[in-house]
């Protein structure tokens, strides 16, 4: 389409107003979920979002960084939200923390991306094939922390989930368990990385599948877990997250369950801080990690670095017992 397309454009061509088009776009409640897809869609067909985020490199000389984050619950991302907003405050940029919704950052989710005249992004989200795409073709720097994407245009920083997944086992080896479980709350390609490291080197031990349990996500709930694990009489349980960790040892207590089962969790949040009694976990130097996207997103931002030379690097994992 030719000429600039605003708001007014899009509310023309549906018969709305500029006030619900707004709203819809900023994914506000009080406009129907049928409404939000015919404007986004629009809003796709006429290259909205694309001349936005033209007009965003065009004034890219802010120094504004868009950080996404879907989780803050979790410790462990509203650590690594603080580690690079401290960064990124030291090297004179400014952080902006925005939320989305769900478990992909999507086109929709970009909204204060736009309202902050933002240069460059980070994401603890995985981004859709559409947001890795516009970003790219735009020049403007995405990198994702903690998931591999989908897309090799998008720069990422991950730790070696895989093998984290194979130091779990080991470890049961070790101890001399006798029936493990994997259990999850998301269903990203991370936790998938994690359960494969783990099976893998079990299978051949156990003489089967490593069993595999994900809650909240398929509406299941940690109690459900818990009763699962009774029942199946568990005594090592691989958590995809130390968050997920602490949760279901307060159920396991609850059910009288706790002396019966070891945990081992993800991220080793207590090596940053002392939220609760920690757990045996595995996890990655996160200082050193944060520190390298952040030099790379400030490389890119000032032409030290071509953005057409991406960033991908993971990390190495250690176990620690506790």
């Amino acid at each position: 389409m030719n000429g600039k397309v605003s708001m007014k454009t899009i509310a023309s061509s549906l018969n709305i107003t500029v006030d619900a088009v707004s709203k819809a776009l900023r994914d506000s409640p009080e406009i129907s979920e049928a409404t939000k897809a015919k404007v986004r869609q629009k809003a796709l067909e006429l290259g909205y979002v694309k001349n936005s985020l033209a007009v965003s490199l065009k004034t890219g000389t802010t120094k504004n960084v868009a950080v996404f984050v879907n989780d803050l619950y979790n410790p462990y991302f509203a650590i690594m939200v603080y580690k690079i907003i401290r960064l990124l405050d030291n090297e004179g940029y400014t952080g902006v923390i925005t939320l989305s919704n769900g478990y992909d950052l999507r086109m929709n989710d970009l909204s204060a991306f736009f309202t902050n005249k933002c240069s460059m992004a980070i994401s603890l989200v995985q981004p859709t094939d559409e947001v890795a795409k516009t970003f790219a073709e735009n020049a403007i720097p995405l990198f994702v922390i903690g998931i591999k994407p989908t897309s090799d245009s998008v720069n990422y920083a991950i730790t070696d989930d895989y093998s984290g997944g194979q130091k779990a086992g080991e470890f049961f080896l070790k101890k001399g368990f006798k029936k493990p479980i994997y259990l999850t709350n998301s269903p990203s390609e991370t936790t998938q990385r994690r359960y494969n490291g783990f099976n893998e080197l079990l299978a051949p031990a156990i003489g089967k599948e490593v069993d595999y349990f994900r809650f909240d996500y398929d509406g299941k709930s940690l109690s459900d877990a818990a009763k699962f694990i009774k029942d199946g009489g568990y005594d090592f349980v691989f958590c995809h997250s130390d968050y997920v960790a602490v949760l279901l040892r307060r159920v396991l207590k609850e059910h009288g369950l706790l002396d019966d089962v070891y945990l081992m969790g993800y991220d080793n949040v207590s090596q940053y801080v002392d939220l609760y009694d920690p757990v045996s976990s595995i996890g990655a130097d996160d200082d050193k990690l944060v520190k390298e996207v952040v030099a790379t997103v400030i490389a890119m931002h000032t032409g030290k670095r071509s953005p057409a030379q991406p960033f991908h690097k993971v990390f190495p994992v250690q176990l620690v017992e506790r």
